[in-house]
This record gives structure tokens, sequence and C-alpha cells, in this order.
């Protein structure tokens, strides 16, 4: 099972995809791609089973500004 990569209270930025990449199921918004967030929760959702047959996949609630929380894979943070 995959563990979460950061914790509450670091501060992440949510990734901006690059120009050729697939954007997959569920991308953020663009008007957060680029900001800089703090992670409220971190922890494990349901998800697609990936190879390994895991379904269990890394997710947050991350805080920008003043939005409301936002619920985001782990895949489109990066380290701030």
């Amino acid at each position: 099972m995959k563990r979460p990569k950061f914790h509450p209270m670091d501060l992440v930025k949510v990734r901006t995809p690059g120009q050729h990449e697939k954007l997959g199921t569920r991308p953020p918004g663009t008007l957060i791609m680029g900001q800089t967030a703090t992670v409220e929760i971190a922890g494990l959702i349901n998800g697609a089973a990936s190879a390994s047959g895991d379904t269990m996949t890394p997710a947050y609630y991350i805080r920008i500004g003043k939005f409301p929380a936002i619920l985001i894979y782990e895949e489109w943070l990066e380290e701030a």
C-alpha cells in the first residue's frame, strides 16, 4: 500500500501539466494550477486498481487562500 508523500501543514504546489501531457480522469481546475497550497488532511482513498492490484491511492485536502478545502490526487502536487 502506498503512503502519502506529504503531511498536514506541508507547503505544496499544484502542478501545471506539460504541453502534451494527458490530464487523466480528475485533473485539478485551471484556477489552482501553479498555486501554492497548505496540506490540511493527508490520506488514502479508494481509486482505480493499479498493476499491483492495490486500489488505495494517496489524496489530500489542500487549502489555497480563501478557496474552500480542495480534494486532489498526489500526482498533481509537488514540493513548494
